[in-house]
């Protein structure tokens, strides 16, 4: 790399980071055909095209993956030496995270978060990214968000997590549903549709699935959601079942006419945590925040 502009690392890494030429700019703060100039040197400095697109986003080639995994250590000593040493102090600081969480986690976790943090630190705010289907990590493995509230079976290594608690799953059905008069176990559980969720990246859902594959057993469909806080009042207005955490199926129990059973199959509890990435492992505020809500919960079910 004869006469190599270290410049162009920093360039590299937020390529790698956003996946975008646009995001990787603006995280910058230079223009998008600065950060297209940027990427042309690259290209040609390591004879490899680094970043194709695939299905309308911009992916890494090995190549690529292989220097990342390579200047990822001298980046984060970087980081970590040139931050600031000053003490965080919630009380005077100012500033905006961002969140990624499906509609139930929203519920489950934000209104004792949101009023904790109002009281503790009322200069930082929380935007709040929905849930898309079939996005969640790489929302912040690209630094679309700096925090994801979720259950994933299989983060990826560049990822740090906070488990902060478990929940069972229950079945929901309209109070009056004609599987009230029968005896209640699988059979009858797969003898009327199912609502699907399909919100986030359907690990909620899969687990049921393969439950059920695992004994050559299959549910039929009748619709499928993308709101875990819809579905108790769509069942609640049908003759579909739903599965759902505790949480949401109870807190709704009352106002969409719904009644509560024990689901017929051996499912593992439905465990969340908190993801940031590497790359954040030492912010001190993303650090404060990642307290505030941990310590909010205890490794115990909700229930």
């Amino acid at each position: 790399m004869k006469n190599a502009d270290l410049n162009l690392l920093v360039h590299f890494d937020a390529l790698m980071t956003t996946r975008s030429v646009s995001r990787a700019a603006a995280q910058m703060g230079i223009s998008q055909p600065a950060m297209s100039a940027a990427l042309s040197r690259l290209r040609r400095m390591f004879n490899d095209p680094l970043f194709v697109r695939e299905g309308g986003a911009w992916l890494p080639t090995v190549r690529a993956q292989e220097l990342g995994q390579s200047f990822r250590p001298l980046l984060d000593r970087w980081r970590s030496e040139s931050q600031p040493k000053d003490e965080f102090d919630p009380r005077t600081a100012h500033r905006v995270l961002s969140l990624y969480a499906s509609d139930y986690l929203q519920f489950a976790v934000m209104p004792k978060f949101i009023a904790e943090l109002a009281k503790a630190a009322p200069g930082l705010s929380i935007r709040i990214f929905p849930a898309k289907l079939f996005h969640g990590l790489s929302m912040v493995e690209t630094n679309h968000v700096e925090l994801v509230v979720g259950h994933f079976p299989h983060p990826v290594p560049s990822l740090r997590a906070r488990f902060l608690f478990e929940e069972r799953s229950v079945c929901i059905v309209r109070t009056g549903h004609p599987c009230l008069k029968q005896n209640w176990g699988l059979d009858t559980f797969l003898a009327y549709p199912h609502a699907d969720l399909a919100a986030h990246t359907r690990n909620f859902s899969q687990q049921i699935d393969d439950a059920l594959a695992a004994m050559n057993r299959t549910r039929k469909i009748g619709t499928t959601l993308a709101s875990y806080l819809a579905c108790p009042f769509v069942v609640g207005a049908s003759d579909l079942i739903a599965t759902l955490p505790f949480s949401v199926a109870n807190a709704f129990q009352k106002i969409s006419r719904t009644t509560l059973l024990e689901v017929p199959l051996a499912l593992p509890m439905f465990n969340v945590s908190l993801y940031w990435h590497e790359r954040h492992q030492d912010d001190r505020a993303h650090a404060w925040v990642r307290q505030l809500i941990g310590s909010m919960f205890s490794p115990t079910e909700i229930n």
